[in-house]
């Protein structure tokens, strides 16, 4: 089987002080590696990169200061010291991740906050690529590079624009569609179950009010048939899910000939229902609002066809670390029908769709104002991924018990360095290495003084809890 792996790395932003430190970074054949973000480890705000010859200087810090440093394709080094003069970088271990088909985290140095097509086809690595839209394939106005948003500190997202009083992909948001090939014209890559990753964050202003818009997910083709980057291919299917009203959640399928599958609106919904009128107005149905909470998200859908004549298709999904079970049995039988061109139905595309909209009716839909979106770390595994944990501690950090804690850290991020608690509670607070800074009890933790970026914090000694300080 043609795998398609692709590495990532977090890149560090990193400030200035008092002397002068300098160094050189290399790989491990000794060749100089370019444009590495060098920062102080328990200071990232003090930051550089390195030239061509793999040269940095910072203005402050000496010999014994612990450096962090981060580069593409590349280990990231938490903590080291300059030592000899040389770091001594080695080639990231996700390339080597048994079940990895696809991992891209967007950190890369590119000029500006530019995201064209060519750039879609480097992070990627996809030999064609339609670009972000359906008309205008090099338009950049509504998909950018942004270095002040990541799920991972100093790292870089993808800022995604619903403009004002617009929806539909003609001129909302972005729609695209990734092989999981490296071109659209031959399908080196095919799988009946997969698994796909990615971290999701909605602008203050975000109208959760309006009906919805589609999300980033899964879809495919029959291999009978020919690989085309449209949907005209007569087997193409997606397994789409949308945010709706409120922030929730809800799970469909296009796929040719619809009679196959046609469950209610109801039974498409994540989560348990939470308004009281008895509405068949999808616009208007309000189920558990997950979306429409400040801060990262991570969303996580698993995809399995049946065997031919047997009923073990499923479609399960994860928001923040909590499970779904949807439509086990129902959603991917009978469709892969045996005796059919659909008989070898493949997963072998990702869906980069998020856009206002799947209606006619642009007053359900259009923002009053422009709204953003930002998306970071897509990976598409053969294997759970749960990448969830690894930002709340409980993977970085073994100590931290895995214990459901149901009180709420707000705002997430703070600007001023105050985080309040939504009832009185002990805490503690320790930084990306695990090590505890401070702790209290009470309904308000200060951080002032602390430099920006991501925290954890510890409530009543359960699991912890990821805050970002700006």
């Amino acid at each position: 089987m043609f795998k398609l792996i692709f590495p990532f790395t977090s890149l560090f932003v990193c400030s200035v002080g008092y002397s002068q430190i300098s160094g050189t970074v290399k790989d491990q054949t000794g060749a100089p590696i370019e444009n590495a973000l060098v920062c102080h480890s328990k200071n990232p705000s003090v930051w550089t990169k390195t030239d061509d010859d793999g040269k940095f200087s910072l203005p402050s810090g000496n010999s014994n200061t612990a450096l962090r440093v981060g580069a593409l394709r590349y280990e990231t080094i938490k903590s080291q010291t300059i030592g000899s003069g040389t770091i001594t970088m080695a080639t990231d271990a996700l390339i080597e991740k048994e079940g990895d088909v696809l991992h891209v985290g967007f950190d890369n140095l590119r000029p500006g906050n530019t995201y064209t097509k060519n750039e879609l086809k480097d992070d990627f690595r996809i030999a064609y690529s339609k670009g972000f839209y359906e008309k205008n394939d090099e338009s950049t106005d509504r998909a950018s590079a942004d270095y002040n948003e990541s799920i991972d500190p100093g790292g870089v997202s993808l800022k995604v624009r619903f403009p004002k009083g617009q929806f539909v992909t003609d001129n909302s948001g972005i729609d695209t569609r990734i092989p999981l090939s490296g071109t659209f014209n031959t399908n080196y890559y095919q799988s009946t179950d997969l698994y796909l990753s990615y971290w999701v964050k909605f602008s203050e202003n975000f109208d959760f009010d309006k009906c919805g818009g589609k999300l980033p997910s899964l879809g495919g083709t029959s291999i009978n048939s020919p690989s085309r980057p449209d949907d005209k291919n007569k087997n193409a299917w997606k397994g789409r899910i949308m945010w709706r009203n409120g922030g929730s959640i809800q799970f469909y399928m296009e796929v040719p000939g619809k009679d196959n599958w046609s469950p209610s609106n109801e039974e498409r919904f994540w989560g348990s229902r939470m308004d009281n009128e008895n509405t068949a107005d999808i616009c208007l149905m309000e189920y558990q609002n997950y979306l429409n909470k400040p801060g990262w998200h991570n969303i996580e859908l698993h995809y399995r066809f049946e065997t031919p004549g047997k009923d073990d298709g499923i479609f399960e999904g994860w928001v923040d670390g909590k499970n779904h079970d949807i439509m086990k049995a129902s959603v991917f039988n009978n469709y892969r029908l045996q005796g059919s061109r659909r008989e070898d139905i493949t997963i072998n595309r990702l869906l980069i769709s998020a856009f206002l909209g799947g209606s006619s009716k642009p007053e359900k839909y259009v923002p009053n104002e422009d709204t953003y979106a930002w998306f970071d770390e897509f990976r598409v595994s053969e294997t759970r991924i749960n990448e969830y944990n690894k930002y709340t501690g409980t993977l970085s950090n073994p100590n931290f018990e895995s214990t459901n804690n149901t009180n709420t850290i707000y705002p997430i991020p703070s600007r001023d360095g105050v985080f309040y608690l939504k009832k009185e509670s002990s805490w503690e607070v320790y930084d990306l290495m695990g090590k505890k800074l401070i702790s209290g009890t009470g309904k308000t933790i200060q951080l002032e003084g602390y430099s920006q970026g991501m925290y954890f914090v510890r409530l009543d000694q359960k699991e912890a809890q990821r805050v970002i300080l700006e």
